[in-house]
């Protein structure tokens, strides 16, 4: 009696020491199972694909940047040509002479001659209030730029006196009144700083004397007919 007692616990005790071994083959059977669809999406291979969808999306702003930088250069290229363009054609153009299907036009009391205009005063100022007077006409003193033209005012002039464009400072040159150097076509007698014409040519004297003058001015050209 006692034996088959003992027996019976051997063989329970048994039974229940070989349970741990099932459970863990059940156990690791499930997780078997489980193992292959766990292992298919791995953290490494989704964040590889990450960064190459990153690097793709990178490489498309880099381009539409330099596409609007391209752009934008050629727009600010493209205004300046125009305003170029537009500042060439409005610029003010140098007075030329007239062709053969044009005519010199002058303002009224004006003399036209070899391309310019002159003013003859008839009231007398010194140097500096003729020149000054000229620039109201939107003239200036007179300026002559050969022996031929200076003979042709002279006879026209005989015997009186006028003012014209060239002056000089105390040991200088003689210039015109825009600061251009007189390159001598003709003599200018005399030890004065302002010149003016008379019956021999041109002459100088002191500025502050009281004399006639003349103004020019480039002539203007007018349809003729």
């Amino acid at each position: 009696m006692w034996e088959e007692e003992n027996s019976s616990r051997v063989l329970h005790a048994q039974k229940a020491w070989k349970m741990p071994e099932i459970f863990t083959a059940e156990v690791s059977d499930n997780c078997h199972c489980l193992t292959p669809e766990i292992t298919s999406t791995s953290p490494g291979s989704s964040d590889a694909e990450n960064e190459k969808n990153a690097g793709k999306n990178k490489a498309v702003i880099h381009k539409g940047q330099k596409f609007a930088v391209a752009v934008a250069v050629a727009v600010v290229i493209a205004t300046l040509i125009l305003v170029i363009i537009v500042l060439s054609v409005y610029s003010t153009k140098p007075c030329l002479p007239c062709l053969s299907t044009v005519s010199a036009a002058c303002p009224d009391f004006w003399i036209g001659y070899r391309g310019k205009c002159f003013y003859i005063s008839k009231d007398e100022k010194n140097w500096s209030l003729s020149l000054k007077t000229c620039s109201l006409f939107n003239a200036s003193l007179a300026v002559i730029d050969t022996q031929k033209e200076l003979d042709f005012w002279v006879e026209i002039f005989h015997p009186l006196h006028y003012w014209f464009g060239l002056s000089r400072e105390i040991k200088q040159v003689w210039k015109w009144y825009n600061g251009t150097e007189f390159k001598n076509q003709f003599a200018v007698r005399g030890e004065g700083f302002c010149a003016y014409m008379d019956g021999k040519g041109a002459s100088s004297t002191i500025c502050s004397m009281e004399k006639r003058f003349l103004c020019s001015r480039p002539e203007s050209c007018s349809k003729s007919g």
